[in-house]
């Protein structure tokens, strides 16, 4: 079975108060919408699950990318995908399952989350990942046993930009 992982980094936030409480702003919605309107309707991005942060800015984009994408998948908030949190958690959980999944998070977590889940090593941080972009993985699972990661493609809404 071909398990999926569609790694997102939230779109554009305006200041808050505090970190956790910063809100996508208009310029992110613009954002999400080109990514939206870019991948739709493609069959390209199809998780079972959206996991994201317990950061609004992480939340809204997961909100705003399943409208946009008219994805199917209930979406949860997980510990592990703040910024600056270790990804081994992530990684695990991602390892226990073989759903196809959309993890929305920031940076650097991401970069970490995907140089560990590629090369086991998550200090390498080899891909950099711009606001609402999305990196795909996927990989042959069958119970315990799996192929390694692999790269299917990198998006990020300028690509969209008309």
């Amino acid at each position: 079975m071909q398990q999926t992982l569609y790694i997102v980094r939230h779109a554009h936030a305006s200041p808050a108060d505090s970190d956790r409480e910063r809100a996508v702003s208009a310029k992110g919605e613009r954002q999400v919408e080109r990514l939206s309107l870019g991948l739709r309707g493609k069959g390209l991005v199809a998780p079972n699950a959206i996991w994201c942060s317990r950061l609004a800015r992480s939340t809204q984009t997961a909100e705003l990318l399943k409208q946009g994408l008219d994805l199917d998948a209930p979406i949860s908030e997980w510990d592990g995908l703040a910024p600056f949190d270790s990804p081994q958690s992530i990684v695990d959980r991602i390892q226990s399952t073989e759903s196809s999944l959309m993890i929305v998070g920031h940076e650097p977590n991401l970069s970490a989350l995907s140089s560990l889940l590629l090369i086991g090593n998550d200090q390498f941080e080899g891909i950099v990942f711009m606001k609402a972009s999305i990196l795909c993985l996927t990989r042959l699972s069958v119970g315990q046993q799996s192929t390694p990661w692999q790269i299917e493609w990198h998006v990020y809404h300028r690509l969209f930009k008309s």
